[in-house]
């Protein structure tokens, strides 16, 4: 099959049509009509952060005067992702006073496709030979798909709309549930490799089982995660392992907060009581390990300290706050709208723009940010505490794609 051609003009900040063959448009998934839009900025289509590689790559066959080759992302009319295989050289066979570039274009969705698989079933293979006696899990985070493959010949348990599932049905503690989301989301966010320890409840809910799950993501070249595996293993006097669970977790207030245990119970309390609307706010600090990394542990842990403080600062003293884990802390608001939490958090951007951090005897700029996932809803007897962490927890995942210092709010739908 041949491919389809195109020669671009690159206009500043858009990417425009010259010409375009009819195979170029069977590749990106549109016909001629459909696609008239775009021809003053083809790149429109691609997902934002390939959208920016184009023109790295643009500029750098200009100085360079070779050709450049480029696999990108993007959306066809139907709404579908394609995988795009891109060879692009400068021409000067058109005058003009902007660069003009002939390329060629492929679909390799199918080949991304089945790297990606590949690269699934590796990892998957990797985790059981770690232990004879474990189920395995494999989370698809865009569509908030869990599979738990218990093997010996039994079908593999497929749970759609996951964390609607963790909200409602999870035989999980809720105390420990709580956490479990934290180290799954978190892996869904970056790629690494956690592990959390809970309390899993018999189908008939008369004793519990602690087990230890670990998750590892698996990104692909541009480092967008595609899949969470992992494997549950249950915790005894066999296996060695000493359970650290939700009940252990007390100690880590932070500047006067509460502890985590403490401050979870207030918020428990308190929707038992409340019918106004409330937020529930999960504000984690940008780029932390590298901050560690660059200026090691006591000044990381004096970051931690100061984000406490201006975090107390500028939500409402009736507020609940509290550090959950390691740079994450959570914040708690009744009777409140929207507009004013956008407020708050603008406030608290202004603060983390002035202050400043004492490393190694220096006054510098603190330099801090938050990605913040906040979760609402007007609380009736329906809400409960694992309602408003896994939504604000998934909403935190979308503000951390958008590249940080940014809040996406998502409200509870029961």
């Amino acid at each position: 099959m041949y491919d389809g051609v195109c020669i671009f003009e690159v206009c500043g900040a858009k990417v425009k049509a010259l010409y375009l063959n009819e195979r170029y448009f069977q590749v990106v998934g549109y016909t001629r009509e459909q696609y008239l839009p775009y021809y003053d900025n083809v790149t429109i289509t691609l997902f934002e952060e390939d959208e920016q590689r184009i023109f790295e790559n643009a500029e750098e066959c200009l100085k360079s005067g070779e050709d450049f080759y480029c696999e990108v992302r993007g959306y066809r009319f139907d709404g579908s992702v394609g995988w795009f295989c891109i060879r692009a050289r400068a021409v000067d066979f058109i005058k003009s006073d902007n660069p003009v570039f002939l390329a060629s274009i492929n679909d390799v969705t199918s080949q991304k496709e089945t790297e990606h698989k590949l690269k699934i079933n590796s990892e998957r293979y990797r985790i059981l030979e770690e232990t004879s006696s474990a189920f395995l899990l494999d989370y698809d985070c865009e569509n908030d798909v869990m599979t738990f493959s218990p093997g010996k010949g039994r079908d593999d348990l497929v749970i759609k709309s996951y964390t609607s599932y963790l909200r409602r049905s999870c035989p999980i503690y809720d105390e420990d549930v709580i956490y479990y989301c934290n180290v799954l989301f978190k892996t869904c966010r970056k790629k690494g490799r956690g592990f959390v320890d809970v309390r899993s409840l018999d189908k008939d809910r008369s004793f519990y089982t602690i087990c230890r799950i670990i998750f590892s993501s698996i990104a692909d070249e541009y480092g967008e995660i595609i899949r969470v595996v992992g494997r549950i293993e249950v915790i005894d006097e066999s296996s060695g392992l000493i359970a650290r669970l939700a009940e252990d977790r007390s100690s880590n207030s932070v500047a006067g907060l509460s502890d985590s245990a403490s401050a979870m119970g207030v918020i428990k309390e308190r929707l038992t009581h409340c019918r106004s609307r409330c937020f529930m706010i999960i504000a984690d600090i940008d780029e932390f390990t590298t901050f560690n990394q660059k200026f090691g542990k006591e000044a990381a842990d004096d970051a931690v300290k100061l984000s406490a403080e201006l975090i107390k600062s500028v939500f409402p003293e009736n507020s609940v706050i509290f550090r959950y884990v390691g740079d994450k802390f959570v914040i708690f608001v009744e009777d409140t709208d929207e507009s004013a939490v956008y407020d708050m958090v603008d406030k608290l951007r202004a603060c983390c723009g002035t202050a400043m951090l004492t490393v190694n005897g220096e006054s510098i700029s603190a330099d801090i940010s938050f990605s913040i996932g906040a979760a609402w809803t007007v609380c009736d007897e329906r809400v409960n505490i694992k309602d408003f962490f896994i939504t604000a927890d998934r909403a935190l995942i979308k503000a951390k794609k958008e590249g940080g210092d940014k809040m996406h709010v998502e409200k509870i739908i029961y």
